[in-house]
């Protein structure tokens, strides 16, 4: 089985593979059309075993995504279920492979097939799907782009708002296939069936209305160059798979000094919390020694707060100096594998030099957060693209609206495309977070988080994603995968928490989780991972109960 993370393609792309199929395999494209169709009529007779019964109701357009319904149709027949199917234009319109499958159809007999084109209104289309435990849209595929109107937008009205189940067949008609948005109606699907490779569209938009995607094979690989070399950079999508087989296994022999020692740059008064929890995810998910650096007053607040992290201090006093302070962090860099630095650091102007100067100067691999971005500002890329050692950052949109000159709504409206330009200019790896985080690499490679997590949006969590990347970094992972691991194993901690906590996740809650999580990702379990109860840890006195149970540090940590 590869360990590669599979491919998210663009519609050009997967216009590429079905050809390339066809021109240096000599696979007839009738052929890629009936294994389409033969794929998705399985997962339709899937989702009629969970749900009630009823017939399969398919609505057909002209072209191949109509073809793959056709063909839909008549496997779903040959096995015993009533379908019908009803066309958003003449027959006289199909052409190519699709015709050939209607006309199989129509030969066959036992699926009535109507002709809808003159269904102008979203009453007659109700009338017709009435009863249908499954709709089925094969209306429009990934060539579509602009607005529904007229017969197909009726359609699609009727369908949303039919009983059933509703699958899409390869995407979703009236969304755009690479940006999962749509300019005006859109089919709402519960599943989206899609062909041969998962299409971009389905995941870079977490609002996308596509339900479970699953990938159809079409028995043939994808022969197009998804690796850079071929006219674009790749993108794929973080799945399991691939993480298990990164995600570094401690050995018999290990010992704190051999799973990584990670310096942390953290926390100030009054945000000392934000330390304590890059902190403490660095040690759940690795690290073998961590040591927080904090101002003179910061470290004596960190003293009472933590157990298991040492502590340290860049500042003799509460201001900073920034020659004092990068003479500091880079003494005690030296003992470490890797830094992370930025949560809950002072502002100002003498502590935006100390991150400047340590940002391209630091020797050891570092991860930068919070106001560490802040302080880079438009300038990161002049200052990192010649840092002797590599750079993960980890924006959320704000922070990188900063990084980029741009607005906020402008960074969201073309993440993908923002995240790579970045990593290309900084030489670094880039992490823009939110909902189906973005993970871009210097050489344009990008990569697309499959979890769009409610939980996660917390104050603190982006501390825990630093912690995490930071202790794989100071383990040895290279830092693109330090990243990609990180995404994905906080994504599915999150995950986890949701169905015992829901929004009462707090980040105090996750880096337990994320250790559980990665043992179970590593085990093979991970499919039944829950996030064990949190165990008491820390100094602090006996206090009232409170009513969620958490790590006594962590606790702190959100004060």
């Amino acid at each position: 089985m590869s360990t590669d993370f599979p491919p998210l393609l663009t519609a050009a792309e997967m216009r590429a593979a079905d050809a390339a199929a066809t021109s240096r395999l000599g696979v007839p494209s009738i052929l890629l059309m009936e294994n389409a169709g033969r794929g998705v009529a399985a997962i339709v007779q899937r989702e009629l075993a969970v749900g009630p019964p009823g017939p399969v109701a398919i609505v057909c357009g002209a072209g191949s995504n109509g073809g793959d319904g056709f063909v839909i149709a008549r496997h779903l027949a040959r096995a015993g279920i009533a379908a019908r199917v009803a066309l958003t234009a003449p027959a006289s319109g199909v052409r190519g492979d699709a015709a050939v499958n209607l006309a199989a159809l129509e030969r066959m007999g036992g699926v009535p097939v109507t002709d809808g084109s003159g269904w102008t209104t979203e009453a007659a289309w109700r009338g017709w799907l009435a009863g249908a435990a499954v709709v089925v849209d094969a209306i429009f595929g990934t060539g579509f782009h602009g607005a529904l109107a007229g017969v197909p937008a009726a359609a699609i009205a009727a369908m949303n708002a039919a009983g059933g189940r509703r699958l899409a067949v390869d995407i979703p008609s009236g969304l755009d296939a690479d940006t999962g948005r749509a300019s005006g109606t859109v089919f709402h699907a519960d599943v989206t069936a899609t062909m041969g490779a998962a299409k971009l569209g389905l995941y870079v938009d977490a609002e996308a209305p596509v339900g479970r995607v699953e990938v159809v094979e079409l028995g043939v690989p994808i022969l197009i160059d998804i690796d850079g070399g071929g006219g674009g950079a790749p993108c794929r999508l973080l799945d399991e798979v691939g993480v298990a087989a990164r995600l570094p296994r401690p050995n018999a022999s290990a010992h704190k000094g051999s799973r990584g020692h990670l310096l942390v740059v953290a926390g100030s008064p009054g945000k000392t919390g934000a330390a304590v929890l890059v902190g403490l995810a660095a040690l759940r998910s690795g690290a073998g020694l961590v040591t927080v650096a904090s101002t003179a007053p910061g470290q004596a607040a960190l003293d009472a707060k933590v157990v298991e992290v040492m502590t340290a201090r860049y500042t003799s006093r509460g201001e900073v100096d920034p020659d004092e302070a990068v003479a500091a962090v880079t003494a005690l860099a030296e003992r470490c594998q890797a830094i992370a630095m930025g949560p809950g650091i002072p502002t100002g102007e003498a502590m935006r030099a100390v991150v400047r100067r340590l940002a391209s100067t630091a020797a050891r691999p570092m991860v930068l957060d919070a106001d560490a971005l802040n302080a880079l500002g438009t300038d990161a890329p002049a200052l990192l693209a010649g840092a002797p050692a590599p750079r993960v950052l980890t924006p959320h949109p704000a922070e990188m609206s900063r990084l980029v000159g741009l607005s906020t709504a402008a960074v969201q409206a073309d993440r993908l495309g923002v995240a790579r330009r970045l990593a290309s200019a900084a030489r670094a790896v880039v992490v823009l977070k939110g909902a189906r985080t973005v993970v871009a690499a210097p050489n344009g490679a990008a990569f697309v988080s499959p979890i769009a997590c409610p939980s996660l949006a917390t104050a603190g969590s982006g501390d825990v994603l630093c912690g995490v990347t930071g202790a794989l970094l100071a383990g040895g992972v290279e830092p693109l995968a330090a990243a990609q691991l990180a995404v994905y194993v906080h994504g599915r901690a999150g995950e986890a928490l949701a169905p015992r906590l829901g929004d009462g996740v707090v980040a105090g809650d996750l880096p337990l989780a994320i250790a559980a999580t990665m043992e179970a990702i590593r085990s093979g379990r991970s499919s039944s991972v829950r996030a064990a109860p949190p165990a008491p840890a820390g100094r602090a006195r006996a206090r009232r109960p409170r009513r969620r149970s958490a790590p006594r540090s962590a606790r702190r940590a959100r004060r």
